[in-house]
């Protein structure tokens, strides 16, 4: 297991301890309400049918009561049988990925996982997901005879891979009888932390705690002393804010401190005194414990929550036997527990409150010792990282390595922490001139966080101490880093590298196989030819294969884009090749290796896509590369749209939208899935469906990278509702590009646009307009006249502008025989019916378009061309689906498989499909047959047995 993910032994990511030690022995006051919520939970996953269960989370201010409402969870769900696991990260635990989780899963009652199932996949790619998926599937098995409690105290500490995990594990397992209560603090949230908020506040499940009412500190304070409170100590519980901790430490404190005396069947403070104690802080009450006892619990701070006696000592340099009496005395007054193993302090205020009692220089000295020992005993950089930065001075060579390797190895799990990291790392290293090459390696972990402006400013710090290379080296990766966000400064970035002296061939090859990448993304054909002449001219074949792949790939893309087909698959063939020799596998060259697959798509050639997909796809999944096997995925959700098998292109997206709330894949997925599930759903009339993925195109739509597709979607539905102005207004950017060797619409393009902007422009009276769309169409089938589909396609539009019914008819009979487009071939059918062929042709086309459209489940645009042949006097009625072909294929599949209570994961692995795919058919079995969970659904099927 490696040392970046190791889980965090000392933090104790399932310490049931920590949660109020098991059943609690005192009743609980003032929480009836916030304690119905939490049970209510538990309830609705123990039937996991009637509705999919939620998440609750409690938050409040510390002390507050959150772990005891947590205790009484894991009471209720023990009564009850469940498997319970207890997630309780430490202040130190976001420097751990998956640490305080997979710790859970391996201490869990019963465990849920074991180290030999996560070694392999800690030490392999994409940690994250694989732990998740594991997780998922453990989850399950333990939930098909019996619920399971998920406890997480103090969400606020939890790493943020671990948070996308447990925001991955709600969503797919809402079926099942799988309860989690959840516990942060108030105040603030990292970016991840917020996103999982959100989405249990989406579903109703936050329960803000504030203090309990008079009533309830009375009776607290009752349970407490054995008697009703005398007057003293009720003017002293005015004190504690109505904090139930505070309740506690006041009435503790004054038995202690023997303060406590009978008065006519009351309790009372004699002479109304208020113990040492006590007071508005716990600091307060670590003023009144002897000098070695406090320096014990202060070196214990610094280690967080828990902490080995034997790593205090050696921070101190004392003996067991000299610390004893002051072990003695914080075990005593209940500052510390004691559980055989280690100690813990026993609640998370009275840790800060060590903490705070330093003084800043003892603080930093005591810190490198912690450091020093916690390092020693096995912990990753990590974990340690942030207590450096605290401790740290500039040119601090010792610090800034670790900080440098911690940064480097939070990078692939948590972007925004490696960033703070990396921050450090290079204040660390201003101003020294042999740290700027190691601290120039940072200047991507800060882009990859979206910390551009502060990469740009520390990229000119560090120049004046870098050679030329590390230099050009350093401006590389940033451009590399800038091509996802800005075109334009990623062509500056490499500008400004190119123009250093003294660089390597190979260097300024990569720079101008980014430059050329930016170029073409931006469109600036001009620069585009200017760059990629000057990496031909300098590149050298047998050493600089990587790079020519690129530029070959780019090139590509450009001479697609310009009608030059043959050449473009020339180049894409020569790209692949090269990847090959470079020792890369292609189906692993993301994205770059995508297009070929993209392109075969685009030119009406989808099952010559399909099978690029899947030799892709089988290639990712060997490799378990899952961000791999997810850009797969959008080109085969594509494919399978363009070969008009909607359903299946449907659960594909599904799928790749489910991945993308998993992996950073950004505008690319809502461009491919979004775009094609939004397509679909137009297709079939589900009003559902598109309301759930309106958002995703309203913002790309909105954005600046894929602003085209986005409006040219929303343009689509205007047009299939008839609000012609809307679709005019969204299509403008569209038609103004339409002379560009760029894609107007769709990315990459979809030829069948061309007609549907065409018959739009028509159907407004834009003749202009409409004449550049022939002209775009006759261009491309002229450069490519062995292309049936471009003169397919060129005959469609030209006879919708021109009114020309043998264009209309010629295309439908190239399209009908390749049947490689079958909606494309009905669209074409419908535009020669709008185009005033006589009435016999028109029924005819109408009622083939009616076929196609039915035998591809195209319920809503069945309904278009059933409402015109009864414009015409035909009468038909809608084709009815038969029992049998209510589920597809691969969902009657699934389904036969879930009624055995196999799980997901077990499915995935006999139908050879991703999990997330098993998700995708089992929401829409239960959409299709009216049940909520597995449970109904096993139920529904005996029943029908």
């Amino acid at each position: 297991m490696p040392d970046t993910l190791r889980p965090q032994m000392r933090s104790s990511g399932s310490d049931r301890a920590l949660l109020a030690g098991g059943a609690p022995r005192l009743p609980l006051r003032g929480r009836s309400q916030a304690l119905a919520r939490v049970l209510a939970t538990l309830d609705a996953a123990a039937s996991a049918g009637t509705q999919p269960s939620a998440p609750v989370l409690l938050r409040g201010s510390p002390g507050i009561g959150k772990t005891r409402l947590l205790a009484e969870a894991i009471a209720d769900a023990e009564r009850r049988g469940w498997c319970t696991i207890t997630v309780t990260p430490d202040v130190d635990s976001a420097g751990v990925p998956l640490g305080a989780l997979t710790e859970a899963a391996l201490r869990g009652t019963p465990s849920l996982l074991s180290e030999a199932d996560l070694r392999p996949v800690l030490a392999g790619g994409e940690p994250q997901y694989w732990v998740t998926r594991m997780l998922a599937d453990a989850l399950e098995r333990a939930a098909s005879d019996r619920g399971v409690l998920v406890v997480i105290d103090d969400l606020h500490w939890l790493d943020a891979a671990s948070l996308v995990a447990v925001s991955s594990l709600i969503r797919s397992l809402r079926d099942h009888p799988v309860a989690w209560v959840l516990a942060t603090r108030t105040g603030p949230a990292r970016a991840a932390l917020g996103r999982l908020v959100d989405e249990v506040i989406g579903n109703g499940g936050v329960v803000d705690l504030a203090p309990i009412d008079r009533d309830a500190v009375a009776d607290l304070a009752t349970d407490l002393l054995g008697s009703p409170p005398g007057p003293g100590i009720e003017a002293a519980l005015e004190r504690t804010g109505a904090i139930p901790l505070l309740v506690v430490e006041l009435v503790r404190g004054l038995r202690e401190e023997h303060l406590l005396a009978p008065r006519a069947g009351r309790v009372d403070a004699i002479d109304q005194a208020v113990p040492a104690r006590f007071g508005a802080s716990s600091r307060e009450r670590l003023a009144h414990v002897s000098p070695e006892a406090l320096l014990l619990a202060q070196v214990g701070s610094l280690f967080g929550r828990r902490f080995r006696l034997a790593d205090a000592l050696r921070v101190l340099d004392r003996s067991a036997g000299a610390m004893a009496p002051a072990l003695s005395e914080l075990l005593a007054v209940e500052i510390l527990a004691d559980d055989g193993s280690s100690l813990a302090f026993v609640h998370d205020t009275l840790r800060e409150a060590a903490d705070a009692t330093l003084s800043g220089s003892l603080r930093r000295l005591l810190q490198r010792d912690v450091v020093r020992v916690r390092l020693e005993s096995g912990e990753p950089a990590s974990a340690v990282a942030a207590a450096v930065v605290a401790s740290a001075e500039p040119g601090d060579e010792t610090s800034f390595r670790l900080v440098r390797e911690a940064a480097l190895q939070l990078a692939g799990a948590d972007a925004v922490e490696a960033a703070t990291l990396g921050s450090a790392a290079i204040r660390l290293a201003r101003h020294v001139p042999r740290f700027a090459g190691e601290a120039a390696d940072l200047l991507p972990v800060l882009w990859a966080a979206g910390r551009g402006d502060e990469a740009e400013a520390a990229a000119a710090d560090l120049a004046p101490y870098l050679q030329p290379e590390e230099r050009a080296r350093s401006l590389l990766a940033v451009a590399r880093q800038q091509t996802e966000s800005s075109f334009d400064r990623a062509i500056t970035t490499c500008d400004e590298a190119l123009a250093i002296a003294d660089v390597s061939r190979a260097t300024r090859t990569d720079l101008l196989a980014v430059r050329a990448l930016s170029c073409a993304n931006k469109a600036d054909f001009a620069e585009l030819e200017r760059t990629l002449a000057e990496a031909r001219a300098i590149a050298d074949p047998t050493a600089d294969g990587a790079a020519l792949a690129t530029v070959d790939a780019t090139e590509s893309v450009y001479e697609f884009n310009s009608n030059r087909f043959e050449h473009a698959v020339e180049l894409i063939d020569s790209a692949v090749a090269r990847v090959e020799a470079s020792g890369q596998r292609s189906a692993l060259w993301m994205p770059e290796g995508l297009w070929a697959a993209f392109m075969h798509s685009s030119m009406g050639e989808p099952a010559t896509a399909l099978r690029l997909v899947d030799d892709g796809l089988a290639a990712a999944r060997a490799a378990r590369s899952v961000n791999a096997e997810a850009l797969w995925m959008m080109v085969r959700c594509r494919a399978l749209y363009d070969a008009g098998r909607l359903e299946d292109a449907r659960i594909q997206a599904e799928t790749v939208l489910t991945l993308a709330e998993d992996l950073p894949l950004g505008d690319f997925a809502a461009a491919t899935a979004g775009v094609v599930a939004f397509r679909v759903a137009l297709h079939l009339g589900d009003g559902e469906a598109l309301r759930a993925v309106r958002p995703i195109i309203s913002d790309l739509a909105q954005g600046t990278s894929v602003t085209k597709a986005g409006r040219w979607t929303l343009a689509l539905e205007a047009i299939d509702e008839n609000r012609l102005d809307d679709a005019m207004a969204l299509s403008e950017i569209s038609r103004a590009s339409l002379g560009d060797p760029i894609p107007p619409m769709t990315t990459p393009s979809d030829f069948a646009d061309d007609l549907t902007l065409a018959d739009l422009l028509v159907r407004v009276g834009d003749t202009a307009g409409a004449a550049s769309v022939v002209t775009r169409a006759a261009r491309r089938a002229a450069s490519n006249p062995s292309h049936s589909f471009a003169r397919a396609i060129h005959d469609a539009v030209r006879g919708r502008v021109d009114g020309d019914t043998g264009a209309l008819e010629s295309a439908a009979a190239a399209l009908r025989d390749a049947g490689r487009r079958p909606l494309v071939h009905a669209q074409v059918l419908e535009a020669l019916e709008r185009s005033g062929a006589d009435d016999r042709r028109s029924r005819t086309a109408l009622e083939e378009a009616l076929a196609v459209y039915e035998s591809l489940g195209a319920v809503r645009d069945a309904s278009r061309v059933l409402h015109r042949l009864r414009e015409r006097g035909v009468r038909r009625r809608p084709r009815v689906t038969s029992d049998d072909e209510v589920l597809s294929t691969r969902e009657r599949q699934v389904l036969d498989r879930l009624v055995t209570g196999a799980t997901t994961q077990q499915i995935a692995d006999a139908l050879f499909i991703s999990p997330h795919t098993v998700i995708s058919h089992t929401r829409r079995i239960y959409a299709k047959l009216g049940v909520n969970s597995r449970r109904q659904l096993i139920e529904r099927q005996r029943a029908a047995e």
